[in-house]
């Protein structure tokens, strides 16, 4: 037993075996939440209420054999869904391909030969190399190790490596012989025996425990299904109210049914859904090109309601990466040579110090070659030091406190050392020191005294840098009143100086919150702390979690960055996930957002793109509801009056399905405004319908209608053919609505403030609104199907008349409110 065993370690499996086990345990991999079945995205389109409520007057049109009007209705819901389905499908495949590009590979040891695989056909019981840099592709214990350590933050958030050792037996492997899939190789070598893959591993038991933590709506389908619960108690109301009515006063039943349809026909802005989508699609390009993937097709707006954001440090705010920013050498030519060759690159700190020898035009081969390695003592986390003897010279070099302890200093330069240690420390830098001896005579081992009483070399300073462009978009989100929070697994010292370097205004005392303190909060107590604390450190996934659970219970809309497995749950539990292209797959398929650059900045412009989609949904219920306000008035009012009704269905279903439609959707193309990202944010109960909103709606249907009633009123004493006068307010509110779509264009400024005929969609879109208004009314094919009659061009200058008025009433509402808020602003300055 005991040589298969050990011709094992040497061969590893067998190609016959290694397929035999991939039959048996299956692929290493993470379960994917099935999302990107075509079918099921399909039918999730047509979860929205509006879409409830536009297949139910369909129904009712069809019942009552108006095959016309169901006609127009359903090929609207049609329209929405192909659209919807259409850009979330888009999105998801960019998330695959994005997947693709990142499938991580492994190195096997099979059939006596070392091989690279995919990392999803390893198996238990495969032979696997560990070298610095790589990705550990699956639980298992190490059965050899050099020096080795990894970086075990994607499961615990701690950044500082782990050191490893060997183990005979997996039944007598403990943490320190264990290496979990996930995690990444900083130190030396090893080669481990996989036990657990997919799963089954610890990453895959975090995957599973997601399942529990509940998924809620968002703040926009909250609004939306609110308004439409509105739409609906308002159409039945009025459609009650109406049949009642008609019955009361000796109207046929099916007629007043019909007219009932036609008010609940009236009341619903068809084209709401099909323009809300495009909305939210168009954002979702525009978020893509600059630099980040929305997966869900609602969430690129809730980004725009985002009051806090949760940012992991390392990786987002900074570049992730050690590099070298300062060198404090008593001899810099000597610095650089020990840079090279008291050397093992099996860390990032001494990648980065390899890097910063290039960069002052040291020749690594050439050195190598003149300074031949003769002895070593290859670092220890024990001894903190890593020495190296070369002909005539060693050099040593590790912790600075270590190495200065070796090394013959003055009492002076000792201190003057020692404080510069200390400085360097608390600005949260981390150091690397160096020291040397001259060695007389031949030698090829390093002896013990050797390595004391060296000759102190100096220093290099390390820092992960920040990321350019995070420091701007940080004054940006104060700006907004955005508070930004930042959570870490690092130390709150790194984390701090960080943070300092950043401009942030931090008291350690009071807006610092460590893991172990966080731990002993009540989640009251912690409710009341987590507004004015500004940095979590060493914090675990289940405190992190607790956070976020903790800001929404304060009302707060929480966007939440992460790459790790350990974040997933609370990137689940935020209204909003943000993970970058390099994090895991559990994290992927938990986010609603993934970075392609790992910026935070690429999270302020997706922050400022969802505040303009939520502009533009206001723009176009305005539009919208405006004329279904109007039209409601207008034909309860006609049948209060006991007169005629002043539209057909089909002339209604028109209105709002072409002529208010593309206009609508036109105004999904308005570019954003500058003071969008002058405002704070949102309450997260914050209605779409505000008062401005309904004021202005009220303004327009009140204007309009009276004027429209006064008319109609004045025709019908004329006992004109109904047809020309159902022709004739057919049109004002044709016209009516593609005039007043210009004020709608901005709600921050009057138009005289902005070209109007800025947005090209919206000009052609209007331009089309009246061709196809005069289709209608002269084609004879369509006068016959929409029961028009011919117009001369009095008519025409009369109605285009009340456009004119009801544009100058909606711009002085609309200046009202902008005088309003700038008073406010002025009192909250």
């Amino acid at each position: 037993m005991g040589d298969k065993k050990s011709d094992f370690l040497k061969t590893g499996l067998t190609s016959e075996e290694a397929q035999k086990r991939l039959e048996k345990f299956g692929p290493n991999e993470l379960e994917k939440k099935k999302d990107f079945s075509s079918l099921k995205l399909f039918f999730s389109q047509f979860k929205s209420p509006l879409v409830y409520i536009l297949v139910f007057a369909g129904i009712v049109t069809l019942f009552l054999r108006d095959f016309t009007d169901s006609t127009v209705i359903f090929a609207a819901v049609f329209l929405n869904t192909i659209l919807g389905f259409y850009q979330e499908r888009k999105a998801q495949k960019g998330l695959a391909a994005l997947r693709s590009l990142l499938a991580p590979k492994a190195k096997v040891i099979r059939d006596d030969k070392q091989q690279e695989i995919e990392a999803t056909e390893v198996v238990p019981g495969d032979l696997v190399v560990l070298t610095i840099g790589t990705c550990v592709p699956a639980d298992g214990f190490l059965i050899e190790a050099t020096d080795f350590s990894v970086n075990e933050a994607i499961l615990t958030g701690e950044s500082m490596p782990v050191s490893k050792k060997a183990s005979k037996k997996a039944t007598k492997a403990r943490k320190e012989n264990t290496v979990f899939m996930g995690t990444t190789v900083v130190a030396g070598i090893a080669k481990m025996e996989v036990t657990k893959i997919g799963m089954e591993t610890e990453m895959g038991k975090i995957g599973k425990s997601l399942k529990e933590v509940e998924e809620e709506e968002t703040p926009l389908q909250v609004q939306l299904n609110k308004l439409a619960k509105i739409l609906a108690l308002v159409v039945g109301v009025i459609t009650l109210i109406i049949f009642l009515l008609g019955s009361f006063f000796g109207y046929e039943l099916i007629e007043i049914f019909t007219t009932s349809v036609a008010v609940a026909v009236a009341a619903i802005p068809e084209g709401l859904v099909v323009t809300l989508t495009v909305i939210l699609a168009l954002g979702m390009q525009r978020i893509l090109k600059r630099k980040a993937i929305v997966r869900k097709l609602i969430a690129a707006e809730t980004l725009g309601s985002v009051s806090v954001i949760c940012a992991d440090k390392t990786g987002t705010l900074t570049e992730g990466e050690m590099k070298v920013v300062k060198d404090d050498f008593t001899n810099k030519e000597l610095g650089v040579k020990a840079a090279i060759l008291c050397n093992d690159m099996r860390d990032p700190l001494e990648v980065a110090m390899w890097q910063w020898a290039l960069q002052r035009k040291a020749d690594p081969k050439i050195l190598q070659e003149k300074n031949p390695r003769l002895d070593e003592v290859p670092f220890s986390p024990q001894y903190k030091y890593i020495a190296t003897l070369h002909p005539n010279l060693l050099f040593i070099s590790g912790a600075p406190e270590v190495i200065l302890s070796r090394c013959e200093l003055k009492n002076t330069e000792l201190k003057e050392w020692q404080k510069k240690l200390d400085d360097y420390g608390s600005k949260g830098y981390r150091l690397v020191g160096f020291g040397y001896k001259r060695i007389q005579g031949e030698r090829k081992k390093i002896k013990k005294e050797d390595l004391k009483n060296c000759q102190w070399l100096g220093l290099l300073v390390y820092e992960d840098p920040v990321r350019e462009g995070v420091k701007p978009a940080l004054e940006e989100c104060q700006k907004a009143g955005i508070k930004v929070k930042v959570i870490t697994g690092d130390y709150a010292s790194t984390a701090i100086a960080v943070l300092k370097q950043l401009d942030f205004q931090i008291e350690p005392k009071t807006q610092v919150i460590k893991g172990e303190e966080l731990e002993k909060l009540s989640e009251k107590e912690l409710a009341k702390k987590v507004n004015e604390t500004i940095l979590f450190a060493r914090t675990n996934p289940e405190q992190k979690l607790k956070i976020v659970q903790a800001l929404k219970e304060n009302g707060e809309v929480v966007a939440m960055t992460g790459d790790g497995v350990n974040d997933a749950p609370a990137l689940k539990q935020a209204d909003i996930g943000i993970v970058v292209g390099e994090a895991s797959d559990v994290a992927k398929e938990i986010a609603d957002v993934v970075l392609l650059d790992s910026n935070f900045s690429t999270i302020v412009h997706a922050v400022e793109e969802g505040r303009t989609i939520f502009e533009n949904i206001k723009k176009v219920v305005l539009y919208l509801l405006s004329d279904s306000f109007t039209e409601i008035i207008l034909i309860g009012g006609s049948i209060l009056m006991r007169l005629p009704l002043p539209l057909t269905a089909a002339q209604i279903l028109w209105i709002n399905l072409v002529e208010d439609s593309l206009p609508a959707v036109a105004l999904a193309f308005e570019p954003e405004e500058k003071e969008v990202m002058r405002e704070l944010p949102r309450p997260r109960g914050a209605p779409i319908l505000d008062l401005e909103l309904k004021i202005i709606i009220f303004i327009i249907g009140i204007s309009t209608d009276l004027l429209l009633f006064v008319l109609f009123y004045w025709l019908n004493r004329g006992f004109l053919h109904l047809s020309y006068v159902q022709t004739v307010m057919f049109v004002a509110l044709g016209i009516n609505s593609l005039f007043y779509v210009f004020a709608c264009r901005s709600l921050r400024k009057p138009i005289f403030k902005y070209n109007p005929f800025g947005n090209r969609f919206l000009t052609l879109s209007v331009l089309l609104g009246f061709f196809l208004l005069g289709m209608v009314v002269y084609l004879p094919p369509l006068q016959v199907l929409f029961k028009t009659h011919p117009l001369g061009i009095t008519e025409w200058a009369l109605l285009f008349g009340i456009g004119f008025f009801n544009l100058f009433a909606i711009e002085s509402t609309k200046w009202f409110f902008i005088l309003r808020k700038a008073r406010n602003r002025i009192k909250a300055e």
